[in-house]
């Protein structure tokens, strides 16, 4: 035993000599940690691109605790401040974008450019570059749909030597005028006979390049139709008495209408979706990649079904009903179900839970329900729209029920005889305005679930009318109605401050209520917001 002591006295030395020896010859490479790359291919940034950017704007804050909230298609029935329209910093929804998503989307189209350029997978990364472009348009329309004019063309250089950190602010009508850009470029690099699938990396398409040129015309559709105004005056029905009338809202975008033509006159340049194997969604696999509506509410119940929204799908007999909210409690021992909604904005602190209907399972209590993106029922109603704009009325009609049908049917709803029902049935409707708006209402409720683009279409549009009609009990601003814009962030305030500070200037954002209001006229809304919808100032009896 003294002996093995002794020489591994020696031994060890020697040993731990040699092997520091060895070692230093792949020194970097040793000690390289396998898990942290510091570059990996583009398409393995588009996948997670993909899970962050849906999290955020589909089954994050932004829906299930402001906007869902804001388009009355969602209520608070406890924790109601955000629903009374009091908001937090906003600095992580505009920033987050910035620091993640669109960073990664940059890289993405970089490498996948400098690929392309440099002949390496070509095909491949063809349809990878089109789809990042795509995606890079979605984002930035989020961003700019609820903030207005953004860091746009001097974005995302924090990572090149000498980049820009204090970018300036684009207008949105000149943002907007890129993404129809860009979307024409991906739209020409998806060329069916040369661009190949980028695989299982892509989680909405699988890679499919058809698919992805469908998206990227249907969302096309989707903007040309936000800025193609709404030429129809309406007049509410203001509650407590008196009726309010608003004008016409102009285009926007002069050349929208032709664009939406161009788009529709040419199926085979330009397909769009036709049928709800196209939807642009995501599905959620289950643990630890599960639906974050359901991985934010199953052990709370913060969120509900809005009054508005119940009351007029009962006004319907709509069959999404039992779909979109539960039966409420006190309902369960009845001979019939009964549906509840809570009021938007309510001045009680809570709801009394026993007579409100939450929502329901496939919303917000599985797991692995899809959230959706966009989807063929929306693109029927905007080509609805398109057609109303155009006096083709026979048009409009059929992309209406098409659009309903659609609806139902991928809710899993039997549509039966809903389209006769008076409140439905499009022969019923006696101008063209009361039309229009069954157009808008029907689409609110298709996107149930989507509440970025239902505020985006409630602002637009004012409809559906209940939302204008009265003021919330509890209102932070009373007098003021609906916000025009979200505030922006305090984070820009400190370290961009000159180039916040112009946009706000020439957007003519007000200097009180957090900026997200406009008292006169529509001088202070978004740039495709033409139409001053009505200011309520009377408080809905509850």
């Amino acid at each position: 035993m003294k002996y093995f002591i002794k020489f591994n006295k020696v031994l060890l030395p020697m040993v731990l000599i040699l092997t520091f020896g060895s070692c230093t010859k792949n020194y970097e490479e040793i000690n390289t940690n396998p898990n942290d790359p510091t570059d990996v291919p583009g398409k393995n940034i588009f996948t997670n691109v993909v899970i962050n950017s849906v999290g955020t704007e589909l089954g994050g804050w932004i829906q299930h605790t402001y906007l869902g909230n804001w388009s009355q298609q969602w209520c608070k029935v406890q924790y109601i401040d955000e629903d009374r329209y009091q908001t937090r910093d906003m600095t992580g929804y505009f920033e987050g974008p910035y620091r993640g998503t669109l960073m990664d989307l940059q890289i993405i189209i970089d490498k996948a450019q400098q690929d392309i350029d440099d002949g390496h997978e070509v095909t491949n990364n063809q349809t990878l570059l089109a789809a990042a472009k795509i995606m890079r348009v979605w984002i930035f329309d989020y961003l700019t749909d609820i903030f207005g004019d953004l860091p746009y063309s001097e974005a995302l250089q924090g990572l090149k030597k000498d980049g820009i950190t204090t970018p300036k602010y684009d207008t949105q009508e000149s943002i907007y005028t890129s993404f129809f850009n860009e979307l024409e470029e991906a739209n020409t690099l998806l060329d069916l006979s040369t661009a190949t699938s980028f695989g299982s990396a892509d989680l909405l398409f699988n890679g499919d390049p058809a698919q992805w040129k469908k998206f990227g015309n249907s969302l096309r559709l989707r903007l040309l139709d936000r800025v193609a105004g709404t030429p129809w005056s309406f007049t509410y029905n203001m509650v407590g008495g008196g009726q309010v009338t608003t004008d016409a809202g102009p285009a926007a975008y002069a050349n929208a209408d032709a664009d939406i033509a161009m788009i529709l006159g040419n199926s085979s340049k330009y397909p769009i979706m036709e049928s709800n194997a196209d939807n642009a969604k995501l599905v959620y696999p289950g643990i630890p990649y599960r639906n974050p509506i359901f991985n934010a509410l199953y052990s709370r119940t913060d969120q509900a079904i809005s009054e508005t929204m119940v009351n007029w799908l009962l006004a319907r007999n709509d069959p999404r009903l039992p779909v979109y909210a539960q039966t409420t409690v006190a309902s369960d021992t009845s001979s019939w179900p009964q549906y509840y909604g809570f009021q938007n904005g309510s001045d009680k602190a809570s709801a009394f839970f026993p007579q409100i209907s939450l929502l329901g399972t496939a919303i917000a209590y599985d797991e692995n329900a899809p959230l959706y993106i966009l989807t063929y029922d929306e693109i029927e109603f905007i080509i609805a729209e398109y057609q109303m704009r155009n006096n083709q009325d026979a048009a409009a009609r059929t992309a209406y029920e098409a659009g309903i049908t659609a609806s139902m049917d991928r809710w899993g709803a039997d549509v039966g005889t809903y389209l006769s029902d008076p409140a439905v049935d499009w022969s019923t409707a006696a101008t063209p305005g009361e039309k229009y708006q069954r157009i808008c209402e029907q689409r609110w409720a298709a996107i149930f679930g989507q509440g970025v683009q239902a505020y985006n279409l409630v602002r637009r549009t004012g409809f559906p009318e209940r939302i204008f009609e009265y003021e919330l009990a509890g209102t932070n601003y009373p007098g003021l109605g609906l916000p025009v814009r979200i505030t922006y962030s305090l984070n820009e305030e400190v370290y961009n401050t000159m180039n916040l500070q112009e946009a706000k200037t020439r957007q003519n954002v007000e200097t009180s209520n957090e900026g997200m209001f406009s008292t006169s006229g529509t001088s202070s809304q978004l740039w495709w917001h033409t139409r001053k919808n009505p200011i309520p100032t009377v408080t809905d009896p509850q």
